[in-house]
């Protein structure tokens, strides 16, 4: 059974508004792509909400999907899990402990999403964990960076 993802700020998933992946100079998240939060997680978008009290997250403004069996799912549950994707140029200073993945690179070989399961790490030096390596990032989620492995329903959105 295909892993249910859920989207905060929109009722439905509308295509032609997707953005294409372009990497930052000034942060570990890309521009673009859709991003949403495994249905059930440990710690989601909803649940970091609440915690930063930051804006709500309301079931009438989200919507939920799968990816189709075919996408290509880059998992990182771990700092380790950075050390071998490629990195983009950078504007961050070299002594800031952040990954800036190239995300353009990544889709460019096929990977159709990333998803980081933040609270599946196990961490013993907190200050080299994924939440800073990947600051920004906040907590369990998607970043699909490929629209048509995006299916609602029954269908694929394309």
């Amino acid at each position: 059974m295909s892993t249910e993802y859920i989207h905060y700020g929109s009722t439905k998933f509308v295509p032609h508004l997707f953005e294409p992946i372009r990497n930052h100079k000034v942060a570990t998240k890309p521009k673009g792509g859709l991003w949403a939060s495994p249905v059930g997680c440990g710690f989601g978008w909803k649940e970091w909400c609440e915690r930063e009290h930051f804006v709500g997250c309301h079931e009438e403004n989200s919507f939920t999907f799968t990816l189709s069996e075919d996408a290509n799912i880059l998992y990182i549950n771990s700092v380790d899990d950075l050390n071998s994707l490629p990195k983009a140029k950078t504007l961050i200073p070299t002594e800031l402990t952040w990954t800036n993945l190239d995300f353009e690179k990544l889709y460019e070989n096929g990977v159709d999403a990333i998803q980081v399961n933040m609270s599946e790490e196990v961490c013993t030096d907190i200050s080299n964990g994924l939440y800073f390596r990947l600051y920004g990032w906040d907590c369990d989620s998607i970043l699909v960076m490929n629209k048509d492995v995006i299916s609602i329903g029954t269908e694929t959105n394309k």
